[in-house]
């Protein structure tokens, strides 16, 4: 049986350990889970955090690339994951590295649309965080603790910092993956005309499936989600 490494890219503020690893239990036994952590966050939170969107998807590419072998792999991404999967793939055919066989994003606009809140990261702590609990991310109780305040501002700031400070360049760039968009159809982030515009990323096919819930559906989606997965990589006959 045909195996396949899936790389994932977690969001803002997230560790991609946490977020993926019970993903397992759901996946095709042959679909290898390869969590990508960004540096600052989860078992890498003793390194710098990155300067630049650059330097992050710089990163990204040396653990891909360490970690790729002769079988297939696919990519999937979240959010601020989005626009590092978008630069990674990119990178990778730069490099003349393998191209994903296909590639699953969720939660964000295509990288061409100007980010809206350009600074949030400059926002003193109160609103800030006004802003994340807005988007149903962490509760409240969460940020009670002065000691967990610490800990997690600087971590959301410098993410949203490369986000509102990442410059896209056109043109776009697609890739030969086939591309699939999940979304929340209760996610303010994502409207129906920018889940559209992800079809010009891809010059392979382009399907999408909504769900319901907020921007951080993926938490109670999960099993659905590796669902699809499954099913995405049997049909282009990947899995075998």
């Amino acid at each position: 049986m045909t195996s396949i490494d899936l790389f994932c890219i977690p969001y803002a503020g997230g560790a991609a350990g946490a977020i993926y690893s019970k993903w397992s239990q759901f996946l095709d036994p042959s679909i290898q889970l390869r969590p990508l952590e960004l540096a600052g966050h989860g078992r890498r939170m003793s390194e710098p955090f990155y300067p630049t969107m650059q330097a992050a998807v710089a990163d990204m590419l040396s653990l891909v690339r360490a970690q790729l072998t002769d079988r297939p792999y696919a990519i999937y991404a979240h959010s601020m994951g989005t626009i590092i999967a978008y630069e990674l793939t990119a990178a990778l055919h730069a490099a003349g590295l393998p191209a994903p066989s296909v590639i699953f994003l969720s939660g964000r606009r295509p990288p061409h649309h100007p980010y809206e809140n350009k600074n949030m990261h400059q926002m003193p702590d109160d609103v800030f965080l006004e802003e994340i609990w807005s988007m149903g991310g962490m509760s409240r109780e969460v940020f009670a603790s002065r000691e967990w305040r610490q800990f997690f501002l600087p971590v959301l700031r410098n993410d949203y910092r490369i986000i509102e400070t990442y410059q896209f360049q056109a043109p776009v760039q697609p890739s030969a993956a086939d591309l699939v968009f999940f979304y929340s159809d209760q996610d303010d982030l994502v409207s129906k005309p920018g889940i559209c515009e992800w079809e010009r990323y891809t010059t392979g096919t382009f399907t999408c499936h909504d769900f319901s819930g907020g921007h951080f559906f993926l938490h109670d989606a999960g099993e659905t989600i590796c669902g699809l997965i499954n099913q995405k990589l049997r049909t282009t006959g990947v899995l075998k």
